[in-house]
């Protein structure tokens, strides 16, 4: 056990040799022999325990248990004790969640605050469990590999022992260790996995254990080369001055793993399996406008990519009863000027209006369907989506799109086009300059 462990710390270094190192250490089999390992291979370890407080008097003997093998071994030990209770009613999560994530501020604290690395007790059984969980669960793309061997500052140096192995090694060792009843709660469909499920499939196929032990380690050396190529795909991709991603449908199918890309870019972002599916049918059969709502982000199907949008605050109203004396806040700039001012070439960020042929009150909001100008130069009026669509205005920004109207009609579809009504001139009295001054 101790060479195996060795070799495989060398071979995904995860420790310098001699280095220190935290050990979580519950009091089970799996981590009392990882901390009697690296102690015996030279690391320095400081063991870290956390009492959850769950079950009563074993608690307390897998505390007592920590505490003395420690002591023994003359290895310093950290103590902590969470409430699952308190954490459980604050985020509204399951006591196995809640438990776990108060271990892992725990640890975040200690790594920190050095060793800068912290040894857990994860190992193959472990690894194959997982992935079986996640083939029922849903496999993401982080569950191909099962169990890092390497997660941030968290390392798993067991991850090629085996449960038999571990206990073998307690008894060679003669390391003390308690079982945890908990793991054998059917009420968890982990232990189901490792009661009934595996039992059943060495049953129907013997020696199962071997070559889904393989299987793991094979997926973890494929996952490796699944990041290795999608990070040369997603390289060129940058957010625009706005934050919008844009990945084009062809980048998608050149990749030959559309829904792998697709997961990787929208990690984190609350997007479903089966929405991913959706996005790769709406790119399939030409979908433009379909919208896929997420966690901070909105993801568009524009007409030969999907744009990924950074949700923004609602777009504001304001009515403006005196133009000399503009609301604040609104994304335009009003003035009066001369008629000699009039620029033609001042571009579309810029109106020219008639004060005298305003009726008041003005009113800035955001274009809604059915929203007619009257264009300058045309005898007609249009929709405001039809000038959007001639402007070839991209699909995120066309919700940004404000009008400037009056009491009676749409005088400017904002930085895009002007209506001709209440247009200035050159023999205009009284000129009112409007800029754009925000998106």
């Amino acid at each position: 056990m101790l060479e195996v462990v060795r070799l495989f710390i060398h071979q995904h270094a995860l420790l310098e040799q001699g280095a220190p190192v935290w050990v979580a250490v519950s009091g089970g089999v799996d981590s009392m022999v990882l901390l009697t390992v690296l102690h015996q291979l030279g690391h320095p370890v400081q063991a870290v325990h956390i009492d959850h407080g769950l079950r009563g008097a074993d608690s307390a003997a897998d505390r007592a248990l920590v505490v003395a093998y420690c002591a023994e071994l003359g290895i310093p030990l950290h103590v902590e004790e969470v409430d699952v209770g308190v954490e459980v009613e604050r985020s509204n999560s399951s006591v196995q969640m809640a438990a776990r994530s108060l271990r892992y501020r725990v640890f975040h604290r200690l790594v920190h605050q050095g060793p800068e690395r912290l040894a857990m007790a994860h190992h193959a059984d472990d690894a194959m469990e997982t992935t079986l969980m996640n083939l029922m669960q849903g496999m993401g793309t982080r569950g191909w590999q099962g169990i890092p061997v390497r997660s941030g500052p968290f390392i798993r140096p067991l991850l090629t022992s085996t449960r038999a192995d571990i206990i073998e090694a307690a008894r060679i060792l003669r390391v003390p260790w308690r079982e945890d009843a908990s793991n054998s709660d059917p009420a968890y469909l982990r232990a189901r996995v490792r009661k009934e499920l595996v039992p059943l499939m060495e049953d129907l196929r013997p020696g199962v254990r071997t070559v889904m032990y393989r299987n793991v380690e094979l997926a973890r050396e494929l996952d490796l080369l699944a990041k290795q190529r999608i990070n040369e795909l997603v390289a060129h991709l940058r957010p625009d001055a706005e934050g919008v991603l844009r990945i084009t449908f062809d980048t998608l199918r050149a990749s030959l793993a559309p829904r792998v890309l697709l997961h990787t870019l929208l990690e984190g972002r609350g997007y479903h399996p089966d929405r991913i599916a959706d996005m790769v049918r709406v790119m399939e059969q030409g979908k433009v406008g379909a919208r896929f709502p997420g966690e901070g982000v909105e993801v568009l199907a524009d007409r030969e990519a999907f744009l990924i949008v950074p949700f923004q605050q609602a777009l504001g109203e304001w009515t403006i009863h005196d133009p000399f004396r503009p609301p604040t806040g609104m994304p335009l700039d009003m003035r009066s000027v001369h008629a000699s001012d009039i620029d033609a070439n001042a571009g579309p960020d810029v109106v020219w209006l008639d004060i005298d042929r305003l009726v008041l009150p003005l009113v800035v909001r955001p274009w809604r369907a059915g929203d007619r100008l009257l264009p300058a130069g045309m005898n007609g009026s249009k929709l405001i989506s039809d000038v959007l669509i001639d402007a070839k205005v991209p699909r995120h920004l066309k919700d940004r799109t404000m009008v400037l109207c009056d009491a009676e009609r749409i005088l400017w579809c904002c930085g895009i086009r002007a209506s001709g009504m209440a247009r200035a001139s050159a023999n205009t009295q009284r000129v009112l300059r409007v800029d754009r001054t925000i998106d």
